[in-house]
């Protein structure tokens, strides 16, 4: 206990918390690094989160980081396929909405070893340098498609031709992530030692970002019963006891002093409100954990939406209670809800579905906020619209709003008539009428509470005029077969068409007579896009077809003689194996890792009844 009081005494006189610590209530989710493709971030935009735990990372004995499928890691660059999903949702998502907070999640049960590597104060004061280091590094963020004025610096793919593969991934910024989250827990009770020792690591970091200016984030994310009084292990004790169940938790009160003397070090704490059977008693666990820092703004309520632990088996929290939950801390001036997560998730929920049920519990709490404040203020104008392209249609861009909540999406409006809306900065018109017709387009941005903002610049727009011969643009794309190597392709045939260029993914592939191609040689387990251009006798050509995606099947995987689980293999949804003589069923496709055993991977692996 000398220690932690020493620790608090130095941190209290050298400690000013981020600014960022004000904000409240908050909405958070994990995000996983398994279970999330690339076309995910779609979904992602849409979401109503604010702040975003990226899961996991770690450190080892000499404060060396890493992270689950290198989320955060800058990743090797290939103009196909960056192999790191994750890491391209979430920096795609933070470069499009600047004012969500991206935190990497630190710990959690699988990374608990590393919790013992803090015993020495030149490891912890290494690991304090790499995670500011972390925290200041520029993060590329790569996006296929893109227009050429999108694209920042040099080009990094080209195709046949020698021109700039819009098609394939290019360079469109740069993000950091916005803090750290100290996922602190173990299997076994933690000790006084390693609570001092988090602190001193804390209160490391802390200092090291005051001292450049920097506004980064940390926060706690603890067991349920992390701030029960200690007594409660003992069945006989129920008074503030949050799980009273026969047999007690081994973890009541373990992280008391980490909490109290930690409460001007961590900007919030989460509580992991879950994983504790049906008859948990989440609001005297929050209370309890309000009385230990004495701020219960800054206490954030977990929540999941997958399958937890109870005492009569695993069970699923209903939605409806979910949402309730959500809009009781709020009702009662927590600082706000997390969800354990999007990504993964063992209810066959798709990344919409599970958007969509966060999105509810967030508008739940913001109707049961009674201290919600008003939002006067309207976002800036939008900047430098500009368009795309224009033809049969008509692409604009602009440069973002901002605003003091965050911009809620945009409305476009042609000739001072509202056409259309966009929750990035990009917006395409179907419904234009060639022809040298024109129009004048302008933009206004809007916050969640509807405030307006002034209009962007108006620019000016004469429709194209439509080539008198040209071939209608293909339809009935569709797939004939695939491999795990190629994809065969056919269309409906255009009348008086003679020939038919073919594009994947943006680049010319080749030039056929017929309606059907056979493309050899791809990637398994990968998407293409495919588009045709038809042309006629007089070499008038189409336009190009609504894109088409196909997928090569997956990669076979050869499992041991005997069907043991072993790292390194990619495991399909529904494949059994054997460990330690129990079998499991895969319940979200991955690839293994030696730290994602069956038995301590819940949502990877169920054993097999």
């Amino acid at each position: 206990m000398k220690k932690l009081t020493l620790s608090l005494l130095i941190g209290s006189a050298l400690m000013a918390q981020s600014a960022f610590a004000a904000q409240a209530p908050r909405a958070v989710t994990y995000l996983t690094s398994w279970g999330v493709s690339v076309e995910s971030v779609e979904d992602m935009k849409e979401v109503k989160a604010d702040t975003l735990l990226l899961s996991f990372g770690g450190w080892d004995a000499s404060g060396k980081l890493s992270s689950s499928d290198n989320i955060v890691a800058v990743p090797q660059y290939d103009p196909w396929y960056i192999n790191a999903p994750a890491y391209v949702v979430w920096s795609q998502l933070k470069l499009a909405h600047p004012e969500k907070k991206m935190m990497l999640a630190l710990g959690g049960e699988t990374y608990s070893a590393m919790w013992s590597y803090l015993n020495n104060a030149q490891t912890r004061e290494t690991l304090a340098q790499n995670l500011v280091n972390l925290l200041n590094t520029n993060f590329p963020v790569y996006k296929k498609n893109m227009k050429p004025e999108e694209m920042v610096g040099e080009c990094l793919s080209t195709n046949w031709e020698g021109k700039c593969n819009m098609a394939n991934y290019q360079k469109a910024g740069t993000v950091q992530l916005d803090g750290i989250d100290f996922d602190f827990e173990k299997s076994d009770r933690v000790t006084p030692e390693e609570n001092a020792n988090l602190l001193d690591l804390a209160e490391r970091v802390r200092n090291k970002l005051n001292a450049s200016g920097s506004k980064k984030l940390l926060s706690l994310t603890t067991y349920h019963v992390g701030a029960d009084p200690e007594n409660c292990d003992d069945s006989a004790v129920t008074e503030n006891c949050s799980f009273v169940e026969p047999k007690r938790s081994s973890h009541h009160g373990e992280v008391l002093p980490l909490l109290t003397q930690g409460k001007n070090v961590f900007d919030f704490f989460n509580v992991m409100a879950y994983d504790a059977g049906p008859r948990f008693k989440y609001d005297v666990a929050m209370a309890n954990y309000a009385r230990a820092v004495g701020d219960k703004s800054k206490i954030v309520l977990g929540q999941t939406i997958n399958s937890q632990w109870g005492p009569e088996g695993r069970f699923v929290e209903s939605r409806q209670n979910n949402v309730n939950r959500a809009g009781w801390q709020a009702e009662n001036g927590y600082g706000g809800f997390f969800i354990w997560t999007l990504g993964s998730n063992d209810q066959q929920l798709s990344m919409s579905q599970q958007v969509d049920y966060f999105n509810e519990m967030k508008e739940r709490a913001d109707l049961m906020s009674p201290e919600r404040p008003q939002d006067t203020v309207a976002p800036t104008a939008p900047t430098e619209l500009k368009v795309l392209s224009n033809g049969l249609t008509i692409a604009l861009a602009w440069q973002p709003s901002t605003d003091d909540h965050g911009v809620a999406g945009y409305d476009i409006y042609r000739n001072d008539i509202k056409v259309g809306s966009s929750t990035d900065t990009q917006w395409t018109d179907n419904a234009v009428e060639t022809g040298g017709v024109v129009y004048h387009y302008r933009v206004k941005a809007r916050d969640a509470a509807n405030n307006i903002s002034e209009s962007s610049n108006v620019v000016k727009v004469e429709t194209v005029q439509v080539e008198e011969g040209r071939p209608d643009a293909p339809t009935g794309l569709a797939l004939v077969s695939s491999t795990e190597n190629s994809l065969t392709v056919k269309w409906n045939a255009v009348d008086k068409a003679v020939k038919y260029h073919v594009l994947r993914d943006g680049a010319e592939l080749l030039t056929v007579s017929g309606t059907q191609i056979f493309d050899s040689g791809l990637r398994a387990g990968t998407t293409y896009s495919y588009q045709v251009i038809a042309e006629n006798a007089k070499g008038h050509q189409s336009l190009a077809s609504t894109p088409f995606k196909a997928t090569t099947k997956e990669g076979s995987v050869t499992p041991e003689p005997e069907g043991e689980w072993k790292v390194g293999t990619r495991y399909k949804t529904g494949e059994i194996v054997t460990y330690n003589g129990t079998q499991y069923r895969c319940v979200q496709g991955h690839t293994s890792q030696s730290d994602w055993a069956p038995s301590a991977a819940a949502t990877l692996w169920q054993p097999v009844p």
